[in-house]
């Protein structure tokens, strides 16, 4: 029988934990065979764990990722923003799978990536409502974020495999309800894992904790969310850019620079999906796969003081690669991808570069001076064409009115010009 011990360090491979990690500063559960004295697994602690480099290492990352992940959410809005535009004009169902990929990833670097990272450094942030939030959006971006590439996948696969079929076969409602049911079949399962106390946070070290005997819903949730989206997207996207790499290469029949430019377009598209696949991979792939291998092939407890250590840099280091997906992602996307890039570009060259209330008033004032300077201008020409032509006055004749250029003057003309004469 073994018990558990808290112990104040981080170790992000002695729990199970589907978000990131566990937190630093944040007590982490490890278990002690029964019999072994408190003092002697305190000794171990201090003689395995207490690395100042360690330490050094943990606080720099995590203020550099504090302040990526501020700045991946900026991306993430604007390839949010940039989705929506192309949708809407081209009606490709790619960018909506990108858009819900994004937004996953948009949940995770402007919520839970920021609070996680602060709750590591204050421990009045070490609330357990508050960690409990964390970890079931964290869960909920990870898995909308992996079935999203999913789909974008099987999205050209179908396009490049069978274009005949493309439109019967991923229609824009289609593709909708994709996306809706992606989010309900998340948030359903992390939901029924939470209600049932399936996970739970111990105490209020903001570690996350699994019920006994229903330790496989984490591996339910690793392996379906996670390890077969992104094993599966790598394996589409590597069949589809040898796909397009060998009709690139074939011989042409036809008109050369009409096949050409199509199959350099098909290239482009497909350039952005491949990167972003290989990077979540890269990423996403080697934590999870640790994190079964520590489950059932060695026992923490077993291992010794060094193993511990070894495996403690390695553990971190992948959490921290895995932290970095959803910041790299909207990168990618928004310079990679041809479409995106370009709306971007064109966004952020209209910003007025110079937007203070002295500015605008200024603005304000030129624009209207020049208006009145226009008007001036108009009334001044008006005024030499009338003063240039001399005034035409009708007179009757015997045929009818006639206009006569210079008329003579009249008995009341000749009144008022005695007057005017008679005033100076």
């Amino acid at each position: 029988m073994e018990e558990l011990l808290s112990l104040d360090f981080i170790n992000a491979s002695t729990t199970l934990e589907g978000s990131t990690t566990t937190v630093s500063s944040i007590t982490s559960i490890v278990t002690v065979p029964t019999g072994v004295p408190t003092t002697e697994a305190y000794a171990e602690y201090e003689e395995c764990y207490n690395d100042p480099m360690f330490t050094i290492f943990t606080y720099t990352v995590d203020d550099m990722l504090l302040a990526a992940s501020m700045a991946a959410t900026v991306f993430n809005v604007m390839v949010i923003f940039c989705a929506i535009k192309l949708f809407k004009r081209s009606g490709d169902t790619m960018h909506l799978f990108i858009l819900n990929m994004t937004i996953g990833d948009l949940v995770l670097t402007i919520f839970c990536h920021p609070n996680e990272l602060l709750i590591r450094k204050h421990d009045f942030l070490q609330q357990k409502h508050l960690c409990a939030v964390v970890h079931y959006f964290n869960w909920i971006g990870l898995a909308v974020s992996g079935l999203s590439l999913t789909l974008l996948n099987v999205d050209k696969l179908i396009y490049f495999r069978w274009p005949l079929n493309y439109d019967r076969s991923m229609s824009k409602r289609r593709a909708g309800m994709f996306c809706i049911a992606i989010w309900v079949l998340s948030i359903g399962f992390v939901s029924y894992c939470w209600l049932f106390k399936i996970v739970y946070i111990y105490h209020q070290d903001c570690s996350l904790q699994m019920a006994p005997n229903k330790k496989f819903f984490y591996e339910i949730f690793t392996m379906l969310f996670c390890v077969l989206p992104v094993t599966s997207s790598l394996i589409v996207s590597i069949y589809l850019f040898n796909l397009t790499r060998s009709k690139r290469n074939a011989p042409n029949v036809g008109d050369p620079s009409v096949m050409k430019n199509k199959v350099l377009a098909q290239v482009k598209s497909l350039a952005f999906i491949f990167a972003t696949t290989t990077w979540t991979s890269c990423s996403l792939l080697p934590y999870r796969i640790v994190n079964l291998a520590r489950i059932h092939l060695f026992t923490w407890s077993e291992l010794s003081c060094e193993g511990k250590q070894r495996m403690n840099w390695i553990a971190w280091i992948l959490v921290y690669l895995l932290t970095l997906n959803p910041i790299i992602n909207p990168l990618i996307t928004s310079l990679i991808y041809a479409p995106y890039r370009l709306t971007i570009k064109k966004f952020l060259v209209n910003i007025p570069s110079d937007s203070s209330f002295a500015s605008i008033c200024r603005n304000r004032n030129r624009r209207s001076s020049c208006t009145e300077l226009a008007s001036l201008r108009q009334s001044t020409e008006v005024v030499r064409i009338s003063m240039s032509e001399p005034p035409v006055t009708p007179m009757k004749s015997d045929d009818g009115f006639t206009f006569d250029p210079n008329p003579a003057p009249t008995s009341a003309d000749k009144k008022n010009q005695l007057q005017v004469g008679s005033r100076c």
